[in-house]
Formats: C-alpha cells, sequence, structure tokens
C-alpha cells in the first residue's frame, strides 16, 4: 500500500521538505538554493521510498545516479515553489481532497479507507500525515504554477497541426494497394523529335476521347486484341508508393475509376485508368458539439440537493434575464478549468455523452441553452454553439498530433522556463 506515496509525490512532481530531518541530530547540506537549505535527509527519504516500490538494484553507481537526480529535482522543484509564492498560489484542503478523492474511486475505496492506508502504512517515525499533506499542497502548487506558465506560452496553430495532418494522410495513402490499368503508346530514346511529337499529339487525342465519353475500357480492350500501336498492362495489388515511384511522383490517386495522363513513364506516354482501391476503408461519420457549460459541482460542502437548488436558480435567472449565461459562466461556475474561457469546453463527440445529454444536444438549437442536467461530476447547464460532422478516423489522428505537438512544446518551453529560473537564482552545490 506504500505505493499511495509514490503515486502522488510523483504524478504531481513532488517536493519534500526540510521536515523529514527534525528528528535527526545531524545532517547535511547538500545544496542552497536562493535561502532554501536541501538537506541529505530529503534526498534520502525519496530513496528509500524508490528502492521500497522499485526494487532498485542497491549497486553503487546506479544509487549515486540516482541521488544526483534526485536533488536535481529537489533544486527544480524549490525554484518553482518560490515562484509559484511570488504568484500567490495557495492550494486549500478542499482541492487535496478532490484529488485523494479521485485517487480513492480509483482504488474502490472510500475517502477515509484512503487517509487510513496512508497512516496505517507511514512507518516512518519522522514523517507524520501532516507532513504528508503539506507536500501534497506543495505538489500541487508546483503542477498548478507549470500549468499556468506553460499553457500562457504555448500556442498550437492550426497550420502547424493540418501540416502534419496531411503528412500523415499521405503516408497512409502511400500504403493502399491499388489496381491500374494501363494503355502505353510506346517510344525509345532514338526515336527522333519528330516522331516523338507526333506521338505526343496521338495520345493527346486519344485521352480526350476517352475523357469525353468514358470509354478507357473499350480501348482496352481494342488494344489487348491489337497490339500493333499501343501496348496495355494492368498491375494489381501494388502500394500507392510503388507507382508515385515508377512514375516520378507524378500521379495523384484519390479515388476509383480516375483516369490519368497522358504521363511519360519507363515504357512510353501512359493513359492509366484506377480499378480499384484496396483497403479503402469508408468514412466513419460522427456529430461533434461546440458547447459552453456552467457547472454546480456537489461537495462536501455542498450536498446534491443543495447543487440541484442552486443550478435551478440559476437557470430560472438566466431565463428571466436578471443575468446572462455569461455571467453565470464568469461568476457561479464551479468549473474553474473552464471559467476563464467562458465556458468553452470545445468541440465534444457525441460518443463522449451519455443517453441524456446525448438527447438533448440533439434537441438543442444554436445559441440555445438546455435545463440543468446531471451528470458524475455534478449539475450542468448547457449552451450549445454549433454542430457539426466529421470523419473520426482523422479526428482520432488529429488529437494525436495535436497532443504530441503539445508535448514536444511543454518539454522545450518546461527546459527554457527552468533554466531561466536557474540563471536568475543562487544555486550551490556543495
Amino acid at each position: 500500500m506504500r505505493v499511495f506515496f509514490i503515486l502522488i509525490f510523483y504524478v504531481f512532481s513532488s517536493f519534500f521538505s526540510n521536515c523529514f530531518s527534525k528528528t535527526l541530530e545531524i545532517d547535511k547540506v547538500l545544496a542552497v538554493v536562493n535561502n532554501q537549505a536541501i538537506l541529505n535527509s530529503d534526498v534520502n527519504q525519496i530513496l528509500f521510498y524508490l528502492k521500497q516500490e522499485k526494487n532498485i538494484i542497491t549497486l553503487p553507481l546506479k544509487i549515486n545516479f540516482l541521488r544526483d537526480k534526485i536533488l536535481e529535482k529537489l533544486i527544480v522543484d524549490t525554484l518553482i515553489l518560490e515562484e509559484a509564492n511570488k504568484f500567490n498560489i495557495t492550494v486549500s484542503d478542499a482541492q487535496v481532497d478532490i484529488i485523494l478523492r479521485k485517487i480513492a474511486f480509483k482504488k474502490h475505496i472510500t475517502l477515509k479507507e484512503l487517509k487510513d492506508s496512508i497512516i496505517l502504512n507511514n512507518t516512518n517515525d519522522f514523517f507524520t500525515y501532516e507532513d504528508y499533506i503539506n507536500n501534497f499542497k506543495k505538489s500541487l502548487k508546483i503542477k498548478m504554477l507549470q500549468d499556468y506558465i506553460l499553457n500562457n506560452h504555448i500556442h498550437i496553430s492550426q497550420e502547424e497541426i493540418y501540416y502534419l495532418l496531411k503528412q500523415r494522410i499521405e503516408q497512409r495513402n502511400d500504403l493502399k494497394k491499388i489496381n491500374l490499368k494501363f494503355i502505353i503508346l510506346p517510344f525509345s530514346k532514338i526515336e527522333n523529335n519528330k516522331t516523338i511529337k507526333n506521338k505526343r499529339t496521338l495520345i493527346n487525342n486519344l485521352i480526350k476521347i476517352i475523357n469525353d465519353h468514358s470509354n478507357f475500357d473499350y480501348f482496352y480492350g481494342i488494344f489487348k486484341k491489337n497490339k500493333n500501336i499501343f501496348l496495355v498492362e494492368n498491375a494489381s495489388s501494388k502500394p500507392l508508393k510503388h507507382f508515385k515511384e515508377l512514375f516520378c511522383n507524378k500521379i495523384h490517386i484519390t479515388q476509383k475509376n480516375k483516369i490519368l495522363g497522358p504521363i511519360l513513364g519507363p515504357k512510353g506516354f501512359y493513359i492509366i485508368k484506377v480499378d480499384d482501391i484496396e483497403n479503402n476503408s469508408s468514412k466513419k461519420i460522427i456529430t461533434e458539439f461546440h458547447i459552453q457549460h456552467c457547472l454546480i459541482r456537489p461537495s462536501i460542502y455542498l450536498n446534491n440537493i443543495q447543487a440541484k437548488k442552486d443550478i435551478f436558480e440559476i437557470y430560472n435567472n438566466i431565463k428571466t434575464k436578471n443575468y446572462s449565461f455569461q455571467y453565470a459562466v464568469k461568476n457561479l461556475s464551479h468549473d474553474v478549468y473552464s471559467s476563464h474561457k467562458k465556458g468553452d469546453l470545445g468541440w465534444i463527440s457525441n460518443k463522449s455523452f451519455d443517453g441524456v445529454f446525448k438527447n438533448v444536444l440533439k434537441h438543442l438549437n444554436k445559441q440555445e441553452i438546455s435545463k440543468p442536467i446531471k451528470s458524475s461530476i455534478g449539475w450542468h447547464i448547457i449552451k450549445l454553439l454549433e454542430k457539426r460532422q466529421i470523419d473520426e478516423t482523422w479526428k482520432i489522428e488529429k488529437e494525436k498530433i495535436y497532443k504530441n505537438l503539445l508535448q514536444h512544446k511543454i518539454k522545450i518551453e518546461k527546459t527554457n522556463w527552468i533554466n531561466k529560473l536557474k540563471q536568475l537564482s543562487y544555486i550551490n552545490i556543495f
């Protein structure tokens, strides 16, 4: 059960304060960060839990490496906490309880059982439950400041996403198996320019007739029997990438039965018919809703009955125009993460909603607000901004691209931010 410590400390970028050393008679200062000291006991405490939970091989070189990494992390956490204090970031007991409730819920136990297990499994005489909560609050402060700083400095444009999405689409298309039919007017390099020019005129006239009358297969059949001038070939179940290389990326295959050409290829002039595109999966069309919401969330201070009463009071005030939906979101909503965006939750797939939500959204008109709706997290008033239908396959791909871009930019921005903090600080490692 000691996994609670590791889970919470490392998910939320833990910071262990000097409280670990309060019963030690002798402790060693490993580093000074501005006016804060990082002690040997701080590092030992984290190392102790890592050994217990991770089964770390106690080779001296590996332990020394871990100690260096732990010390480096403690230095960074100290710098971020100092910045958090400058921003007056505070963490309440209620916020800690919300996180602990989520952890308890995932483990299918109550909040009290989680807290009891933390106390019960704390075998370290100089680390109390109060220390645990204090360090938990510090971890949350670090996360809150990191999120604030990074969210305000990281921007991902639609152009970036669609550029990468286009590449992904092309890569996937390159793997599709294609069946092609060719009508070929051959020529060799030894033929003179006049002959080649005449052949180009001939192939141009033929493609015009084929396009005007949609009779590629008619000519294909004639030339298959009579090979005096034109040749015919077919290529089955080869990837599009093969044909792109064969024709030096001059062909763009997008749909079945498309006629391409004339294109200069390895044997002469080609007229091409896309006979079939294998594995060309059909689109999975889904409906998406762009919504805003005002949320009243039950808590230890607000039971579900009172939460329901509050949300209906807000709804009635909006309907009677005592105040606007925007006012309610900004001043009354419990969703602090979306309230600064006017309650905007972005585009959400209909698959993300249960039956009640889906039914309500289905019958809402644009710019209309719903009656209060109950969900697993509380009571909502929903405003529908827009709805659209999209191909789910590329929506998922787009979301993956966004996440990858975000992670990449967060890594760069976080490194730059921490380096700036280090440059502006006094750090002495002993």
